[in-house]
């Protein structure tokens, strides 16, 4: 349910054959030209450029650890900076946290997606709207790591200063994030009551609120058995084919962890990290075709189950030319557990249970060849 909760809080004709281990090659352009900045010592706001372009090309690759490293040194290097360059160093950390998460190293994640809101409320301002997106950024990691109480506290804070400083539509999406935590937890009379206060505050994107109430509406109806629910409402929603398709559904990925007679958190993993790219098409009625397999590392029996999920989700239809393919999306799974010390032990060691977290890479550089690659072929065919 949590990966399907930060799914939706992101937001946003069949594919050709491909063969099955086709393998999508990522280079280190990024890495060389950051290796040029540093040894011509150049400026901070191009080194920080440098650096984060490098970390998202070794991260595309897989090379995690590589990607943590490229971050932190630039944070080492450039944190002072962050009074004449709020937006880039906060950055650094917002998309360190993201590897962490990534990694599974539970403590970084966390330091730095606060750290991250820290630099813009002191340099940048507590009511800024920039501050106070990346405070919302900030709510959905305490969800994905559980801390459900205090995601709904940084919410409502957020909430309650976007519209003491006239944000409105930024006061509306905390008020919906709220409710679709409410509705997560099986709080279906405050995700309701939650999701009205969304569009009651929204100015510009009333809209959109009120698909999202739709949205809240609905899951409540799959709740109570209403097996028709999606299609309704996938019937009523219609969106620009311009817009990133929004999430009506997505089913729980499944769970493969081991049945074990002692407690979970005993549970020792090796430090490999699984992971796979997904490739595959949303289509102009909201269903998703066309999966395919890009890239994968170790993903193991996670795979089936993620490519059901994929499968079953629903997106809001958009209205598109005879022909038109839809849109190609390409999105990261990784499958770690946690660090941490088990018990009897003084090294910090992966244990716990495994789980699955998720990050677009469309718009990567490493992985728009293959998009447009995909684009090209269906153009073809139509």
């Amino acid at each position: 349910m949590i990966s399907s909760v930060l799914l939706l809080l992101a937001q946003a004709a069949p594919a050709s054959s491909t063969k099955p281990n086709e393998i999508i090659v990522v280079g280190r352009r990024a890495e060389q030209d950051l290796v040029q900045c540093l040894a011509r010592d150049c400026p901070p706001a191009e080194e920080i450029e440098m650096s984060l372009q490098a970390s998202v090309e070794q991260f595309t690759s897989g090379r995690y650890d590589d990607a943590r490293s490229t971050l932190r040194n630039a944070i080492r290097r450039n944190r002072d900076h962050a009074a004449d360059l709020p937006g880039p160093v906060s950055s650094l950390y917002a998309t360190l946290s993201t590897v962490a998460e990534h990694t599974g190293d539970t403590a970084v994640w966390l330091r730095s997606a606060r750290t991250n809101v820290e630099v813009l409320r002191r340099y940048v301002g507590e009511s800024n709207v920039a501050t106070l997106g990346q405070e919302l950024s900030f709510g959905d990691t305490m969800v994905g790591i559980g801390t459900t109480r205090e995601a709904s506290a940084v919410y409502r804070n957020v909430q309650r200063k976007a519209e003491k400083a006239g944000h409105s539509d930024m006061a509306a999406g905390a008020a919906f994030r709220r409710a679709w935590l409410a509705l997560t937890l099986g709080r279906y009379s405050d995700a309701e009551h939650l999701a009205d206060e969304a569009v009651a505050l929204a100015r510009s994107n009333v809209q959109l609120m009120v698909e999202l109430r739709e949205i809240v509406r609905t899951r409540i109806a799959i709740s109570h058995g209403d097996k028709g629910a999606v299609d309704a409402l996938a019937k009523r929603l219609r969106q620009s084919a311009a817009e990133m398709p929004t999430l009506i559904f997505a089913p729980p990925i499944d769970d493969i962890n081991r049945p074990t007679a002692f407690a979970q958190s005993n549970i020792i993993y090796d430090s490999a990290i699984a992971y796979a790219d997904l490739g595959f098409w949303i289509r102009p009625d909201g269903r998703t075709s066309g999966i395919e397999v890009l890239r994968n590392a170790g993903l193991g029996p996670w795979r089936p189950g993620i490519l059901r999920q994929i499968k079953a989700r629903r997106y809001v239809p958009f209205d598109a030319n005879s022909g038109y393919p839809g849109t190609y999306r390409i999105e990261r799974f990784t499958v770690r557990a946690d660090y941490g010390v088990p018990v009897g032990s003084r090294m910090k060691q992966r244990i716990g249970k495994l789980t699955v977290h998720v990050v677009d890479l469309t718009q990567t550089d490493a992985m728009s060849a293959a998009q447009r690659e995909r684009m090209q072929e269906a153009s073809a065919h139509r």
